[in-house]
């Protein structure tokens, strides 16, 4: 796997809200909990596009 880099601009409130999540003990620093959000966001994406169209649907 390669590696990507990513810049990220948050505002203040949203330094606050890493901070207090990393300080619940979900990751060790902002850049571990950065990966996690950036891998649990591709996992799901990925899991979207496998599911079929008629997979969205409502059952009836």
């Amino acid at each position: 796997m390669t590696e990507t880099m990513i810049k990220l601009r948050l505002n203040q409130q949203q330094l606050e809200l890493i901070d207090r999540t990393i300080a619940s003990g979900v990751a060790p620093d902002r850049a571990a909990l950065v990966r996690l959000a950036v891998r649990e966001y591709a996992a799901a994406r990925k899991a979207e596009t496998k599911a079929r169209p008629n997979d969205l649907e409502p059952v009836r």
